[in-house]
């Protein structure tokens, strides 16, 4: 079975691997390299990386839309499309070319969290269920018959990271099963419930600053979200300080959101609706990652004084 491969950062490269373990892979598309990192250099994509070190053709053109990517693609003659977090939406006319159809692999339990930041948005809306989905793919951004699916629990302090990579491994897995059941008609799509859709909006950095006049269990849920990216912070003396870790806690107050009500050993922050927040985790700017403790060992704060000033 000839497969075609799309798909673009960290979370499809165990997919990629394992389709091309599995079955002839003709070719990746992955999108183009782009500036990255403080030198502003061109980074290739994870996935081409796998690709080129699996001695794989690679095509990474900056849209689908150019007459002759497709006339490329339909000359490949794809039994089977297999995208997993490639990052740009297929034209119906590609959809159409593979024999038995275009899956792909998403990181929710569809039709909850369409699109593109499905993890991410699971872990700050606090939801303690998430998984994978694998879909036949059709015009719609995710709305396609689900094909399998599995679901894992989103612990007290998973992170995005975290649940990338459970999520990326057991994608993988499904998406080889998907390929041998479906092509050999074992399996029957089921269309997505019309109830309980949301989308996963793209995550933004101006989101990351913390506003405190939101409740401790969605800071802690934010913080958790956007590990490692975009990270989150909030401000001191008019210092940026990064938020890395925190706990909630059980103290009930009656202060302003932001304002440190306890500096003993910890730092714990009034949030809104009296709830409040204890930073175990920070990092000042150009510095290494360290413990609440620590950064009080060197930086002199006060109860009263106010985060995110």
């Amino acid at each position: 079975m000839n497969i075609v491969f799309m798909g673009t950062p960290d979370f499809a490269v165990p997919s990629l691997k394992l389709v091309a373990s599995n079955f002839n892979v003709v070719a990746v598309f992955s999108q183009p390299a782009r500036p990255n990192g403080r030198g502003m250099k061109s980074k290739k994509s994870s996935v081409e990386i796998a690709a080129k070190e699996l001695n794989l053709k690679v095509i990474t053109p900056i849209t689908l839309k150019n007459e002759d990517i497709f006339s490329e693609f339909n000359l490949l003659k794809p039994d089977i499309v297999v995208v997993v977090a490639y990052g740009l939406l297929l034209p119906e006319k590609y959809l159409q070319v593979p024999k038995y159809g275009c899956i792909n692999g998403h990181a929710s339990l569809l039709p909850r969290w369409r699109g593109a930041a499905p993890i991410q948005r699971a872990i700050e809306a606090g939801d303690n269920k998430t998984g994978t989905c694998i879909m036949l793919m059709e015009k719609g951004m995710d709305t396609g018959p689900i094909i399998s699916s599995e679901i894992i629990d989103i612990r007290k302090h998973d992170t995005s990271k975290s649940i990338h990579d459970k999520l990326s491994e057991i994608t993988a897995k499904l998406v080889v099963q998907a390929i041998k059941n479906y092509g050999k008609g074992l399996l029957s799509p089921i269309n997505q419930k019309l109830e309980g859709i949301k989308y996963a909006n793209k995550i933004n950095k101006n989101e990351a600053e913390i506003d405190w006049e939101l409740t401790s269990i969605e800071i802690f849920n934010k913080v958790r979200a956007f590990d490692p990216f975009p990270g989150t912070y909030t401000r001191y003396s008019s210092k940026i300080i990064k938020v890395i870790k925190t706990n909630l806690s059980d103290i009930v107050h009656n202060s302003e959101p932001g304002t440190i009500i306890n500096t003993d050993r910890k730092i714990i922050i009034a949030c809104g609706k009296r709830s409040a927040l204890e930073i175990k985790l920070l990092q000042k700017p150009g510095k290494k990652m360290i413990s609440a403790n620590d950064f009080l060992n060197g930086t002199k704060i006060n109860i009263g004084e106010k985060f995110g000033n």
